[in-house]
């Protein structure tokens, strides 16, 4: 009994320890976000939140032009962020999933390879990808 206790706080201790590497090798690497900037004559904001609504995405900060939509906690999945800014006339939208790894944290941009969230990123680029298009934009790939 003491030992299957032992392997499970190794065991424990070992998916933090992978999950912290993960976290520093998303914050040191060179991909972090995708970022679009565009002209738009929609009402972008309205747009989102309609998109937002949809995919399960929820307003967490809005501070003059900056949005930022978030979707997940990071409890059974990375979650997946989008910023849509208003500056100077022209939007962007700035996409990216985010790795906890307790004491680091690190984002990983959607469109990147790797094996880094690969679900996690699979799934926001599919939802944004519906917003970049109603946007006019030309997909994430």
């Amino acid at each position: 009994m003491l030992s299957i206790i032992v392997m499970g706080i190794f065991g424990g201790l070992c998916g933090l320890g992978f999950l912290a590497v993960m976290a520093l090798v998303a914050k040191n690497g060179k991909h972090q976000f995708d970022y679009v900037q565009f002209d738009s004559e929609q009402d972008v904001y309205a747009l989102a939140q309609g998109w937002a609504g949809r995919n399960g995405y929820a307003l967490k900060r809005s501070e003059g032009g900056l949005r930022v939509y978030q979707k997940g906690t990071g409890f059974l999945t990375a979650p997946m962020f989008l910023e849509i800014d208003r500056n100077d006339g022209r939007w962007s939208f700035k996409s990216y999933v985010r790795v906890n790894g307790l004491v680091v944290q690190g984002d990983v941009g959607l469109s990147g390879d790797g094996f880094l969230v690969k679900v996690p990123r699979s799934m926001a680029k599919k939802a944004q990808n519906e917003l970049y298009t109603a946007a006019g934009l030309a997909p994430l790939k």
